[in-house]
């Protein structure tokens, strides 16, 4: 009897946690290819955000003081961020009009991720240019990392997966 009592115990000291964190509020470090940060929502890791204000300005905070931004401020709002297929950064505004990009593209079609990393900044990653790094045989993407968590960031093969992993705790 008393470890039918236990098991109960257990079961709902589990059911209440689960019901205390909202899926909704889920905070993420990254951006996959063809996602969407809408205004007012950032990404964010440690001690970094990444925002798309309301005034449409991408900033990028570290202790809460701006040490990059897209100097976009006050030309438009109700802007959206995305991650185009060629590994291109777009602000758009609500008219899908691009106001900004980050004309960082290799011309080459793939997967990409942007992930705001723990130290010093966001960066975008995708498939390689050139590289001496060996990779496993028959990828030519780059591997993204291991997280703390036990959950890996993997290539352009897999980003499906790295969907349904949820969030990059940090970059190694």
């Amino acid at each position: 009897m008393a470890f039918f009592m236990i098991k109960v115990l257990l079961l709902c000291t589990t059911s209440l946690s689960l019901l205390t964190t909202p899926a909704s509020g889920q905070q993420y470090n990254y951006l996959l290819s063809g996602d969407r940060l809408n205004t007012g929502k950032a990404l964010i890791q440690g001690n970094y955000k990444f925002i798309i204000q309301d005034d449409c300005n991408l900033v990028l905070y570290q202790f809460r003081e701006p040490v990059w931004s897209s100097k976009t401020s006050g030309l438009d709002s109700d802007c959206y961020l995305t991650l185009n297929e060629t590994g291109i950064l777009i602000i758009n505004n609500n008219a899908n009009h691009h106001i900004w990009t980050s004309n960082t593209a290799n011309g080459k079609n793939g997967n990409y991720i942007l992930i705001l990393k723990n130290s010093h900044g966001a960066a975008v990653y995708g498939p390689s240019i050139w590289s001496t790094e060996l990779k496993p045989k028959g990828s030519n993407d780059v591997v993204i990392a291991t997280a703390l968590n036990g959950t890996t960031g993997v290539s352009g093969e897999e980003q499906n997966k790295v969907r349904e992993m949820g969030k990059i705790m940090e970059v190694i």
